[in-house]
């Protein structure tokens, strides 16, 4: 083996959903059955690097039950910096759930003109940062937007209308700039397997005059965005293309397969993997080894669960029946493991 450059692994886990959990008495314990605080858990499988999302005015949308917002926010960032972590927050500018197929205006900017649109995306990124620093604790990374490559803010910032959504962009980067120079901007889209989607959407941006960040996103889950070579390929000529750090800050393979699921075994196959605890230790191994590979240019990379808190029979709807890394006793996955063994300074030899 020889020592890689890739010194800046983040493991990282997207927990949004603690607090909720935590207020309907979910416990969490060990793969021995001890019963520990999620962090605890965490700090003992070397996860550094907690992602959040935040939700404008989640109250404005029942289903929420008024979750990831700002007060949520605040309190989860404390126990973040308490633990020593690096941090990453991820502003869906929406009062509900922000992807692809879905990016709602927060209910306050329904009907504003696109220039009070744009004041507001500056205004609400201005003080939520302003206000974690203020508390001393400042994200460490920004994510303007989540899975932003049908646009946000629909409809004045929806793709093909690239000009519009570079403007909308531009103002949360400006707002995070202002507040955090320190801090980096992500931009995060999904398809992480597909290169040339992803190529499309930046070269258009940049076109349309986004302004310069610090690194991109990618969400990768094998049953939905193409093969593990399909994530080294993406991952491999995003860098060379754009000279800019890779992170995968969305990933999970599930550990079973149960009713009413987001995944088919003909989606595993073509996955992969199949579904199983064995596989979804494996699937996230092999996720750290190509992200560390592809990223030796950069020496930054990282890679995050997705919620990997789903615990079965909880009232959360399918996702957490299978896709968490907590089985039905609430006990930690072997999946953990893999984050806890893997060292990205020993790669292969490069051929």
């Amino acid at each position: 083996h020889k020592k890689s450059k890739n010194a800046d692994f983040k493991k990282g886990v997207d927990i949004s959903s603690v607090p909720e959990l935590i207020d309907g008495g979910v416990s969490f314990y060990d793969e021995e059955g001890h019963q520990l605080r999620i962090f605890d858990i965490l700090k003992m499988n070397n996860i550094n690097s907690v992602r959040l999302r935040i939700w404008n005015e989640p109250a404005n949308v029942p289903e929420s039950k008024g979750y990831c917002s700002l007060a949520h926010t605040m309190e989860m960032a404390h126990v973040i910096k308490n633990f020593g972590m690096h941090f990453v927050l991820d502003f869906h500018y929406s009062d509900y759930w922000a992807d692809p197929g879905n990016q709602t205006k927060p209910k306050a900017w329904q009907d504003l003109s696109f220039d009070e649109l744009k004041k507001a995306v500056y205004d609400f990124t201005y003080d939520v940062l302003y206000r974690l620093k203020l508390t001393g604790c400042a994200p460490d990374m920004v994510q303007i937007g989540n899975e932003i490559r049908s646009g946000m803010l629909f409809p004045d910032g929806a793709v093909p209308n690239f000009e519009n959504l570079a403007q909308l962009v531009n103002e949360g980067i400006r707002a995070t700039r202002d507040v955090l120079p320190e801090a980096d901007v992500m931009i995060h889209l999904d398809q992480g397997g597909r290169f040339y989607y992803i190529k499309e959407w930046f070269d258009a941006m940049f076109a349309a005059g986004m302004n310069p960040i610090d690194a991109i996103g990618i969400s990768f889950y094998s049953f939905w965005h193409g093969t593990y070579m399909d994530l080294k390929y993406t991952m491999t000529k995003l860098i060379e293309t754009y000279n800019l750090p890779v992170y995968i800050v969305e990933t999970a393979h599930p550990w079973r397969h149960c009713e009413g699921e987001h995944v088919s075994k003909d989606m595993m196959d073509t996955a992969g993997l199949p579904a199983g605890i064995d596989e979804q230790k494996k699937a996230l191994s092999i996720i750290m080894q190509i992200a560390a590979e592809a990223s030796q240019k950069t020496g930054k990379t990282g890679v995050y669960y997705w919620e990997p808190v789903g615990t079965p029979n909880r009232g959360f709807g399918s996702w957490n029946e299978n896709m968490g890394m907590f089985d039905d006793e609430c006990k930690a996955l072997p999946g953990w493991e893999a984050y806890r063994d893997f060292d990205p300074k020993r790669l292969p030899i490069e051929n």
